[in-house]
């Protein structure tokens, strides 16, 4: 599997005619999957409410109420949750691309 790889990588001109006619085709989805997730995570951080209460309990030593205790077990919790999933799968997603968008430009493909 590593010479698999450090052919694909090494040698251009030996390189399959699928690579210069898929990679833009799955350059395409991932950008617009990585769009469409960023639209969720928009509205996910703009639909969650502001988290008043935390940043003072340091200062004045106030006890944690069970709503902030227990926050990952409400509504708040998920959305912060799904925040984090989206920015994890962006992060993941723009890293495949650049590693495609790189393995394209040395097939030497040009269109």
């Amino acid at each position: 599997m590593l010479n698999n790889l450090i052919n694909l990588l090494m040698a251009p001109s030996e390189r399959p005619k699928w690579i210069a006619d898929s990679f833009p085709v799955m350059q395409g989805i991932i950008i617009g999957l990585i769009s469409l997730i960023s639209i969720i995570m928009i509205v996910a951080i703009l639909v969650s409410p502001p988290d008043n209460g935390t940043g003072t309990n340091a200062i004045t030593g106030a006890a944690e109420s069970y709503y902030t205790k227990n926050r990952n077990k409400n509504n708040l919790g998920r959305i912060r949750n799904l925040i984090i999933i989206c920015a994890c799968t962006i992060a993941v997603l723009t890293i495949v691309f650049f590693i495609m968008f790189g393995i394209f430009n040395m097939s030497g493909a040009t269109e």
